[in-house]
């Protein structure tokens, strides 16, 4: 085997395994196995070691299935990176200026092989079972599958699917700081090709790119910010005013609250909670840096369930931790943290909790968010909270949420194949 290939493999295994092991990101395994095996890079570009192994991960169930097809068994992640190359090798365009040493591995691979399968089309063919099929094909779990054939429908689930393991970006102009004309025109100067938003004039989509675009210096300055137009939306939804007092239960780190305070343009008061004083102390860094007037800002490190305050705000915002199902293009590590059943089960439990909280302070408007595309985090919440609660139309760009729910008009659903955005549910709740 050439160092060009044995350096993918070996580097590739060692971030899927450090995602099956440590429960992380990919970009935080891929960081990981890049202080453990910098000497990969000798041989292949860094920017093709992390988009095979962002491929690897994403790409979890399908090597999982084909483990089980050609050996009959699980196996080491190293054996998974291998089957990758053997099955998405050649068709992956990241790997065009290496082709002749994928080739070389597929050829000795295939030789090895107690059963000879060469590509996905061969893989799958004979799967007649529906969810199966579009587990292997698009590489998610069963359950996960089932649930969004109920609720969507086979045409609309490969397409929410396929969208899902698609990498989109979004910049938001941080209008405090820089206009938005100069920002874009300066961004294609640096070969970054953005489309304005029609709905939200400081929001620009990323058509492409030629360097990373975390290599900005407009991003180090806090002119621009890396954020989904789903979830500026949320924001959006919350309709703030000057003057408003806003209480962020989940605030950390921070995104949302300098947007409310960019289109309040710093004349809002926001009461910012997280649990976390680590990921609050970045807040306090990313506010500064995005030039929001701190001294409206109150940092509180609690638990948002168990705060209490004297105060009654305005308006409140709820962007639940959550499965994060609905930003599997940006982290495919989400992909596979779907298998611990234990860990999904968590965050309904949770979030139930917060929202009860919220509707203690009897403000006149709450939103409630999450980036997910799982119903049970979402239209489930409001559904069995309607004694409590009553869903106002946010007044949002989106799709109405999930049927069968009779409120499905006044909550709105982000899809990446219908928005180009991340998966979110948003929705406007006035407490009973």
């Amino acid at each position: 085997m050439d160092k060009i290939a044995r350096s993918l493999i070996d580097f590739s295994a060692k971030v899927l395994y450090i995602v099956m092991t440590k429960h992380v990101s990919h970009d935080r395994a891929f960081q990981a196995a890049l202080r453990e095996y910098r000497k990969a890079a000798r041989y292949v570009p860094l920017k093709v070691l992390y988009r095979v192994s962002h491929d690897i991960v994403s790409d979890y169930y399908l090597l999982r299935y084909a483990e089980q097809k050609i050996y009959g068994s699980r196996g080491s992640a190293r054996r998974m990176a291998k089957l990758w190359l053997l099955l998405r090798g050649l068709e992956s365009e990241h790997l065009v200026q290496h082709i002749e040493s994928v080739e070389r591995l597929r050829r000795r691979l295939v030789k090895s092989l107690p059963r000879r399968i060469e590509n996905v089309e061969e893989l799958v063919e004979g799967i007649e079972d529906t969810v199966e099929r579009l587990s292997v094909v698009y590489s998610f779990p069963r359950w996960f599958v089932e649930v969004f054939l109920e609720v969507l429908g086979r045409n609309e689930t490969e397409k929410l699917l396929a969208a899902l393991n698609e990498e989109k970006w979004w910049i938001r102009v941080n209008t405090l700081k820089a206009d938005v004309d100069s920002v874009a025109e300066r961004l294609l100067d640096k070969g970054v090709v953005v489309r304005r938003d029609p709905d939200l004039p400081y929001m620009l989509e990323v058509v492409d790119f030629n360097e990373p675009l975390h290599h900005l210096e407009e991003m180090w300055r806090g002119e621009i910010v890396f954020q989904d137009k789903a979830s500026a939306l949320v924001v959006e939804a919350l309709h703030p005013e000057p003057g408003d007092t806003i209480l962020d239960l989940a605030a950390a780190p921070g995104i949302k609250d300098a947007l409310i305070m960019q289109l309040t343009e710093n004349r809002a008061r926001i009461i910012a909670v997280d649990v976390s004083w680590e990921r609050l102390k970045r807040t306090k860094r990313l506010l500064r840096l995005y030039g929001v007037d701190t001294s409206r800002v109150e940092i509180i490190h609690a638990d948002s369930r168990s705060l209490e305050l004297r105060i009654k705000p305005d308006k409140i915002i709820l962007d639940a931790p959550c499965t994060s199902s609905g930003a599997m293009g940006k982290d495919p590590a989400i992909k596979m943290h779907l298998e611990d059943l234990a860990w999904v089960r968590r965050f309904p439990a949770l979030q139930r909790e917060m929202l009860k909280k919220a509707l203690t302070y009897k403000s006149s408007y709450i939103v409630y968010a999450v980036c997910s595309v799982l119903p049970f985090e979402g239209e489930e919440h409001v559904s069995s909270m309607l004694g409590e609660l009553e869903p106002l139309d946010p007044e949002i760009p989106g799709s109405p949420g999930y049927k069968p729910y009779n409120f499905r008009e006044r909550i709105r659903r982000l899809f990446p194949h219908i928005h180009g955005t991340q998966g979110f549910f948003i929705a406007g709740l006035r407490p009973v």
